[in-house]
């Protein structure tokens, strides 16, 4: 059985063969870009117990290198066994990716914004740069995955109606999981939040020909709702929203193995909801500032505790005034009740 131990190095890295030390028990790598040193060294009594009772063990390090097609991941470096080899051994394999950027170059770029007033009822808006986003293929289609913290969350109900989609430059919703209570406020609710996907309708064919379209940005708007919040000194909460992932989903060609990338993401929470045989090409996010961070805030309206010391007396005073007025009610049609009976009473007397 032969055990693989693989470093991935930068496309743009440097690494020469000569860097590498094999030896019976060890194994020596200089100036590799490790975590929190430049120097790599470990030894086989260091490696997981079912590698070091394997026969043999077989490291990679490899580097991104051009693919011949788009659709697949090409890796070039050098292998070695550990024991056996004196020299590291260069090789280059390829197989197939589900997951692929598209390239900021090509124009297809999105940010993302809360449009001022935000209120309680806030809009996600992704703006593209220019009408001439282009699917990487006829069959794919534009989505965007959210992910929402608990004080957000949408209407599925609004979002059901395809009139009110298109609109907004929306097609359909395709899932939606997590706390989707529409009354709870943010204080009773135990999960994290929720997960929207939702697929994006860019402009058609004839939009993008026009030349007052050609090169407008057009956008995205997705309505969010905002819970009610706990009080808080100054009136205000402030949220951070993470921008969504937006990506083209395309069917792969027939005959492609897709199962066979030991390296794609797994878990991401929306390449679940498609089939095992689309290739998602995502689309790059652009902030404002360079190397900015991909987060909206939010400032939420909510109970000023500085202004609100009187409530609490108030809310006493007018709920006792209350009571007394009731039971001053009561009263009232007590005594009248006890002033006829004693008017009744000598007349029965009487007769």
């Amino acid at each position: 059985m032969k055990e693989r131990i693989t470093f991935i190095q930068p496309a743009d890295g440097n690494f020469s063969p000569d860097q590498l030390e094999v030896g019976t028990h060890a194994l020596r790598v200089k100036s590799l870009k490790a975590a929190r040193e430049d120097r790599l060294t470990f030894s086989v009594e260091e490696l997981p117990h079912e590698v070091r009772n394997s026969s043999n063990t077989e490291v990679g390090l490899l580097s991104n290198e051009q693919a011949i097609t788009p659709e697949e991941l090409s890796l070039g470096g050098y292998l070695t066994v550990i024991g056996e080899d004196q020299k590291p051994n260069p090789t280059r394999f390829s197989f197939p990716s589900r997951h692929h950027r598209v390239p900021p170059t090509s124009g297809s770029t999105f940010h993302a914004t809360f449009p001022p007033p935000t209120g309680l009822h806030p809009t996600l808006r992704l703006t593209f740069p220019s009408s001439s986003v282009s699917p990487p293929a006829p069959a794919c289609g534009l989505h965007t995955y959210l992910t929402l913290p608990s004080p957000l969350f949408v209407d599925k109900y609004q979002l059901s109606s395809t009139n009110f989609l298109a609109t907004k430059n929306l097609r359909v919703i395709r899932a939606l999981s997590g706390e989707t209570d529409l009354e709870a406020p943010d204080w009773v609710i135990q999960t994290w939040g929720s997960a929207l996907l939702l697929e994006i309708a860019p402009p058609t064919s004839d939009v993008k020909g026009t030349s007052h379209g050609r090169d407008k940005p057009w956008h995205a708007e997705i309505p969010l709702h905002l819970r009610y919040l706990s009080p808080a000194v100054g009136g205000t909460s402030d949220i951070e929203v993470p921008w969504p992932v937006v990506f083209w989903a395309c069917p792969a060609e027939e005959g492609t193995e897709m199962n066979v990338n030991p390296f794609d993401r797994g878990d991401l929470g929306y390449e679940s909801l498609f089939g095992p045989r689309t290739m998602f090409y995502h689309i790059q996010p652009q902030p404002v500032a360079k190397g900015g961070r991909l987060m909206e805030k939010v400032h939420v309206p909510v109970m000023d505790l500085q202004g609100t010391r009187w409530v609490e007396s108030a809310t006493v005073g007018i709920v006792a005034i209350g009571a007394a007025w009731v039971f001053w009610k009561l009263l009232s049609i007590l005594l009248r009740d006890w002033k006829s009976e004693e008017k009744e009473a000598p007349q029965r007397k009487t007769q």
